[in-house]
């Protein structure tokens, strides 16, 4: 009996993208030096938060590689099933979650914090796909674009409910991308754009607390409250603009050394390692970066079947928008909304839920050939 292409373990593991894993290991190592230093430079073999980055990396690349060789169309199996376990665990948290930073969302698991929202946005990502690729050319109709958007919506508003601003649109971030390469109609796209400024209005007049509504205000100009609100994105600046052509060295700038840029170890890791590395240095992260979503999106190109191509572009979206949102509030540019740099910020639902999310593209290019011989 003959072996068809792509059958065996070895021809699948040969389609495994290493340039998608290599870059993935330089954001992952470039993050665990940033934190390590954050942390005020303790010895290296003490548990402190790059030393735990590390191992949750190590245990994060087994989930990964686990997950990338079981065929990812048995996730379209269990989508639903999962999805309602995304749902159950945002519930969950709202009543036996812990607070942290004014949101109540994350479980405290002994010393370890860990946020289901992270791991709701891939069963979201699944069941979106599976949902897109079930209806077909059917998503042409109406109600398929409103079924499809009342998928995110639900996670997203159990989100919001924490309050989480910034996780909430990240689950607007993949439903976006996700609708781009489903068969539905533009006109629809259009609609909602059209929209927008009514939109817009009706949440910062009844959705938005107050202390979110000053969050955009200092982004845009952080004098507003410059020993409040506004301190954190001064420092940030100042830390991105000392760290000069190459750095100030491991100890970080000065705004890190005086104690004075916070929560540097996750949402302005960014600034904290703008101060470490320098222009060129962090030249070398967006350059890691962009082949990183470039080896994503050579996966979207590779699928055979609408299901992994939802799931790669999603997952390319969600991934591109929250390193988008997490610099842009470090520079300025965005509000600041507590979202963390994949695979470089401190955070081990984070990192793991990044990690677990490669694994399913890795999944989609190694097991791509069967649906290629099906074809044939």
């Amino acid at each position: 009996m003959s072996v068809r292409p792509g059958d065996t373990a070895r021809d699948r593991w040969r389609d495994f993208d290493p340039i998608l894993f290599a870059t993935m290991l330089v954001l992952m190592g470039f993050g665990v030096l940033a934190i390590w230093s954050a942390i005020g430079l303790p010895p290296i073999l003490t548990m402190n938060g790059g030393t735990q980055q590390a191992l949750f990396g190590l245990f994060g690349i087994a989930l990964l590689l686990i997950t990338a060789s079981i065929d990812y169309r048995f996730l379209n199996t269990l989508a639903w099933p999962l999805y309602g376990i995304g749902i159950l665990s945002l519930v969950a948290v709202q009543v036996a979650g812990v607070t942290v930073g004014g949101a109540r969302n994350w479980f405290q698991l002994g010393s370890f914090l860990v946020q289901p929202s992270e791991f709701a946005k891939i069963t979201t990502i699944i069941a979106l796909a599976s949902f897109i690729a079930s209806r077909g050319e059917d998503m042409k109709a109406l109600s398929s674009f409103f079924t499809a958007g009342m998928i995110v919506a639900l996670p997203m508003g159990l989100v919001l409910i924490g309050p989480d601003l910034g996780q909430a649109t990240v689950y607007v971030a993949l439903w976006a991308t996700t609708m781009l390469v489903a068969r539905t109609r533009m006109l629809y796209f259009f609609l909602i754009v059209g929209s927008l400024p009514v939109g817009v209005w009706a949440i910062w007049q009844f959705v938005l607390a107050e202390y979110q509504k000053t969050r955009f205000k200092v982004s845009y100009d952080p004098q507003i409250a410059p020993l409040d609100e506004g301190f954190q994105i001064i420092q940030a600046r100042i830390s991105i603009g000392a760290g000069g052509l190459l750095g100030e060295g491991l100890k970080g700038g000065s705004q890190s050394q005086l104690d004075l840029l916070g929560v540097r170890d996750s949402d302005f890791i960014f600034a904290h390692a703008s101060g470490m590395f320098g222009f060129v240095g962090m030249l070398g992260l967006f350059l890691a970066l962009v082949i990183f979503l470039w080896r994503c999106l050579k996966v979207a190109e590779i699928a055979r079947d609408q299901f992994g191509q939802c799931i790669a572009i999603s997952v390319t979206g969600t991934i591109f928008f929250q390193a988008f949102l997490n610099i842009g509030m470090n520079v300025g540019l965005m509000p600041v909304a507590g979202i963390t740099l994949p695979f470089v910020s401190y955070g081990v639902s984070s990192l793991w839920s990044s990690l677990i999310m490669v694994g399913i593209l890795q999944s989609i290019r190694m097991h791509h050939r069967k649906l290629a011989f099906k074809r044939s």
